[in-house]
C-alpha cells in the first residue's frame, strides 16, 4: 500500500531543505529550509537537519515515515556515511542514519540515501519533465556538473551505456575533463572572453535576451561545449529525454539551441520540478521505484 506521505531531505553545501511529498500526486506538499554551511559542526549540521524534518512532519502522523535523503557525493548510500573530506568534514564516517533517528525522537520507517545528482534525474523522471519515459539523462548544471542515468525507475551507474559511476563530470575531454568546460566556471571564462568582463549568469542571460552578440556567443559556446559532452552518452543510453536542472539551467533558453544541435531534435527539455526534483526522486527512493543497477 502507498503510504499517504514520505519525508525527504536534500543536502547542500549552505542549506538544507526538508520536505513532506505526497506520493500519490507526485507533488512536494510542504518545505522547510535552514541555512548553515558545511563547515558546521556535526550536532549543529544534525540538529538543523532533524529541526527541518520535524517542521514538515504532519502533526499526529499515523505511523513512523520513510525518509529519502539527497547528498552529495562520496558517500555509502548503503552504510548511510558521509565519504567527503571536501564538504561537510565533521560528518564524515559518521552513522547518519542512526544520528538522525535519534534526534527524530520518533524513529522514522526507512532511512535511504541517494546521491544528489541521482535522485534529481529520478525526480524528473517520477513526476517531471520525463514523466512517462523509459530511459532519461538528467543533468545539473550549477558549479559544478551533476549526472544521473535512469532506466524503467532504476538509477543505472555501471554498464557501458553510462560513465564510471554514472557521472558525467570527470569523464575526459581535450585537455582536461568535462567540468572544465561544462560548469559555472566555465561560464564565467567565456563570458570574460566574449565580453571582455565578469557577469553573473543572471545577468549573463539578461544581455543575450536582449540581444548582445557578446553575451549571445558565451552562451552559444557553453551550449555547444555541453551538447558535445552529452552526444557521446546518448548515443550509448539512448534516452528519451535529457533534462537540465540546476540554476544554469534556467537559461535553457539562450543555450538549448547550440547544446541541441549535437542530439536528436527535442532530446533536451529544461526542468519542471527545479528544486523539488530532488526531495522528489529521495522521496521516490524509499517506496521502492529505484533498485540498484548491475
Amino acid at each position: 500500500m502507498t503510504p499517504p506521505h514520505v519525508l525527504a531531505l536534500d543536502v547542500g553545501g549552505s542549506h538544507v531543505t526538508a520536505g513532506l511529498v505526497d506520493p500519490v500526486s507526485r507533488d512536494v506538499v510542504t518545505t522547510a529550509r535552514r541555512d548553515l554551511p558545511h563547515t558546521s559542526g556535526a550536532e549543529e549540521l544534525l540538529d538543523a537537519w532533524a529541526d527541518a524534518l520535524r517542521e514538515v512532519t504532519p502533526a499526529g502522523a499515523a505511523g513512523p515515515l520513510a525518509l529519502g535523503v539527497a547528498v552529495p557525493s562520496p558517500f555509502d548510500l548503503v552504510g548511510g556515511r558521509s565519504l567527503m573530506l571536501h564538504k561537510f568534514p565533521a560528518l564524515h564516517g559518521v552513522p547518519l542514519r542512526d544520528a538522525l533517528r535519534a534526534r527524530l525522537g520518533h524513529p522514522p520507517g526507512p532511512v535511504v540515501f541517494g546521491n544528489d545528482a541521482d535522485v534529481f534525474a529520478l525526480g524528473e523522471w517520477w513526476a517531471g519533465a520525463a514523466r512517462g519515459c523509459a530511459r532519461m539523462i538528467g543533468v545539473t548544471l550549477g558549479t559544478g556538473l551533476g549526472s544521473g542515468f535512469v532506466a524503467d525507475g532504476r538509477i543505472v551507474t555501471t554498464g557501458p551505456d553510462v560513465p564510471p559511476d554514472g557521472e558525467l563530470w570527470n569523464t575526459p575531454v581535450a585537455g582536461g575533463i568535462a567540468e572544465d568546460i561544462v560548469s559555472g566556471r566555465a561560464l564565467a571564462h567565456l563570458a570574460r572572453l566574449h565580453t571582455g568582463e565578469e557577469q553573473a549568469p543572471v545577468a549573463l542571460a539578461a544581455a543575450a535576451r536582449a540581444g548582445s552578440p557578446a553575451a549571445r556567443a558565451a552562451f552559444a559556446a557553453f551550449g555547444d561545449a555541453l551538447g558535445g559532452v552529452l552526444r557521446p552518452w546518448v548515443q550509448h543510453f539512448r534516452p528519451e529525454a535529457v533534462v537540465l536542472g540546476g540554476n544554469l539551467s534556467r537559461a535553457f533558453d539562450v543555450f538549448a539551441p547550440a547544446a541541441g544541435a549535437h542530439l536528436p531534435a527535442g532530446l533536451l527539455r529544461p526542468s519542471e520540478r527545479f528544486e523539488h526534483a530532488a526531495l522528489l526522486g529521495a522521496a521516490a527512493l524509499t517506496l521502492g521505484v529505484e533498485t540498484p543497477s548491475s
